[in-house]
């Protein structure tokens, strides 16, 4: 059964909307922007076509970011877990791959046979998404594909592709892969960057599906080719140096003075945090991406001082003592989960007062048990 739909209010779309786009020109320019400026310039200097631009709105259909790219409509990417619907049959684009079929049905169009045509959809996402210093709910993503004639789907010329991607976007840094299948690709593989030893997942790609040829009324004997969609933000991080996804859109002048090239990031002062562990009484099985989205929105404009949120553990209301039930307001059939929330501001401390407030505050949102009661943090230890 297809997950329930929650639907975007107004003010949420609208601010969805006004939200700025770091992929667009700009005076000066974001070193998102620059980033994949170079990556476009690095794929035309190894002999890869000139690239098109594609534009597209930020709210799409479901046939759009979904139904095209072969989902299933009743797959669990459709509810509300992860997707950000404005309403039965249109969204908040999850993946620049949205703006790909009419593109690419344009680009089968007007190819001719040996020529071959390179598409790129750079832009803004909106996700539902957990909260870490590489995750962020409206990261920017680049869509690249290459359609030309059939023999160019091959995994050596997929893993030049990538190769030439990543020279140009992060030229001294390793990188591995593994597979990892998607809706409209065969023989699919995820990327990682190594940083400082530790894998970062960066792109997935593959060969255009068959399928999805068919699926476009595009004749899969007369054309073929690669699909990669890559993560700039993260790609923009691993390129400076930055230490936390938050910093490409802070505002303190030390950090936007460095944000408009691609040097080396100087570290600004990383301000001390201040974590803290909140029991909820809640609805079994809302996933960490709900529960994120949740308690972002309880924060409201203190939502950029959220470091990090970990779901720490769960436990049902049958596995729990009736004193501990009691102490949490917990219902029958509630669960309750231990969340282990860290918050930071780039720029400034955050009085232990304020931390208090805004932990108080998430802890009354999201808490769904027994009116006026709940667990009680003991502040006094802050």
């Amino acid at each position: 059964m297809r997950a329930s739909r929650k639907y975007l209010t107004d003010t949420a779309v609208h601010q969805a909307l006004l939200l700025a786009d770091l992929t667009e020109k700009n005076n000066p320019d974001h070193a998102v922007r620059l980033l994949l400026n170079e990556v476009l310039q690095g794929l035309a200097e190894e002999g890869w076509p000139q690239a098109q631009l594609q534009g597209g709105a930020r709210i799409v259909s479901a046939e759009e970011n979904y139904g095209l790219l072969g989902y299933d409509s009743q797959e669990i990417t459709l509810g509300s877990e992860h997707t950000r619907w404005v309403d039965e049959h249109s969204l908040l684009r999850t993946q620049t791959t949205s703006q790909i079929p009419a593109a690419l049905q344009q680009a089968a169009q007007d190819r001719q046979p040996g020529q071959t045509i390179l598409l790129a959809a750079p832009g803004i996402t909106f996700r539902r998404d957990s909260r870490d210093c590489w995750h962020c709910a409206e990261p920017h993503q680049m869509d690249i594909w290459v359609l030309g004639d059939p023999e160019l789907a091959s995994h050596e010329n997929l893993l030049h592709l990538v190769g030439d991607i990543l020279k140009a976007a992060v030229p001294e840094k390793s990188w591995v892969y593994s597979d990892s299948p998607h809706h409209y690709t065969e023989g699919g593989i995820e990327v990682n960057v190594l940083n400082e030893g530790a894998p970062v997942e960066v792109l997935e790609c593959g060969l255009i599906a068959k399928s999805l040829l068919e699926r476009l009324k595009i004749n899969p004997q007369q054309h073929g080719g690669l699909a990669l969609g890559m993560g700039l933000d993260r790609l923009t991080m691993l390129r400076k140096g930055i230490p936390d996804i938050r910093l490409l859109r802070d505002q303190n002048e030390r950090v936007q003075a460095q944000m408009h090239d691609l040097n080396p990031w100087t570290a600004v002062s990383r301000l001390p945090s201040i974590a803290r562990d909140i029991s909820l009484a809640v609805t079994p099985g809302l996933s960490e991406e709900v529960l994120t989205e949740r308690m972002l929105q309880a924060a409201g404009d203190c939502s950029d001082w959220i470091e990090e949120m970990q779901v720490k553990g769960r436990w049902h209301y049958s596995s729990l003592p009736a004193q501990a039930i009691e102490r949490l307001g917990l219902l029958p059939g509630q669960e309750n989960v231990l969340l282990h929330v860290v918050l930071r501001d780039c720029s400034r401390s955050i009085t232990t007062t304020e931390a208090n407030a805004l932990y108080a505050d998430i802890q009354a949102a999201m808490h769904e048990g027994a009116p006026g009661a709940g667990y009680r943090m003991d502040l006094s230890k802050a």
